[in-house]
């Protein structure tokens, strides 16, 4: 391709949206025409037809080439100034761009937050973000020969809704952990009025397996003869309402001791005990730690509704 850059008329065929005639593959043209930020529409015609495209400003070009066959969308995050064109092969290939969708400034909310532990109503009306987890599964009780698994953290679910009237709320009861060579329960559901439910997790088994988490959360720490894992901590779903985390119980073994639960700010899992009872979760929503042998698993706690309002 030959250095030389030669301008070319565009034709608008609407708002926010251009076309250009590329007339041959053996030389760069250039566009001038201002482009805003936002996401544009690029297009080849013939569709086999394949261009590159670099927007560019007075002070700065694209990093990366735009290349299009067919129908590609790009962001532009920087006003241009116009585009740089070319294709490879052919002539008079026409190239379209179309702005498709404008790029805005958002920012991140903040307002009141409201913490509810226990069963009834809600009486904040308006406009709520709204965090829910349902409750820890218990952990599973250590058998003759080795512990228990742990419990799983409880499901989390998150939405915007409008409430115009008192809202009901039911929190899921943490599950209890199982005894000498028996499985945890799981946890209890977590709702806020018909449209955000959490359930709660599974508990740990009582022949090593740790119970796994609801979606969202984390599982309890499995367990085996020689090895135990810590339990996992919950992903972070609705920073603008919490940035903490919930976790699964830790395992145990017999020969590798117990393990911590994960988590930590809403709630953490109890830890795993190789001889000994697990401890319970602590917090909301977390697992109970794995029995060890013959003994109980730790119970896991109940869930927690966050209220963001205000915002």
């Amino acid at each position: 391709m030959a250095i030389s850059v030669y301008p070319i008329a565009s034709t608008s065929t609407g708002p926010d949206a251009y076309a250009v005639t590329v007339p041959n593959s053996t030389q760069k043209y250039k566009l001038t025409q201002a482009f805003a930020p936002g996401v544009y529409s690029i297009v080849t015609s013939p569709t086999s037809s394949q261009a590159t495209v670099n927007f560019f400003n007075a002070t700065s070009i694209t990093p990366n080439s735009v290349t299009v066959s067919g129908t590609v969308s790009y962001n532009l995050g920087t006003a241009a100034n116009g585009v740089y064109v070319s294709i490879d092969t052919g002539t008079n290939v026409v190239v379209s761009i179309a702005l498709v969708a404008n790029s805005l400034t958002g920012t991140t909310l903040s307002g009141t937050l409201d913490t509810i532990s226990a069963t009834g109503n809600y009486n904040t009306t308006g406009q709520l973000y709204v965090l829910a987890l349902g409750g820890g599964g218990g952990a599973g009780g250590g058998d003759g020969n080795a512990g228990g698994g742990g419990g799983g953290a409880g499901f989390q679910t998150s939405g915007i809704i409008y409430a115009n009237a008192a809202t009901a709320v039911t929190i899921g009861a943490g599950g209890n952990g199982g005894a000498g060579n028996a499985n945890g329960n799981a946890g209890g559901t977590t709702t806020f009025g018909a449209n955000i439910t959490a359930v709660g997790a599974n508990g740990g088994s009582s022949a090593l397996g740790g119970g796994s988490g609801g979606n969202g959360s984390a599982s309890g720490g499995n367990s085996n003869y020689n090895a135990s894992n810590t339990g996992g901590a919950s992903a972070v779903i609705a920073s603008a309402v919490t940035t903490g985390t919930t976790g699964g119980g830790g395992g145990n073994s017999t020969n590798a001791g117990g393990k911590a639960g994960g988590g930590s700010g809403i709630g953490t899992g109890g830890a795993g005990s190789a001889s000994n009872p697990g401890a319970a979760g602590t917090g909301f929503a977390s697992g109970g730690g794995a029995g060890g042998q013959s003994s109980t698993g730790g119970a896991g706690r109940p869930g927690v509704v966050y209220v963001l309002r205000g915002f």
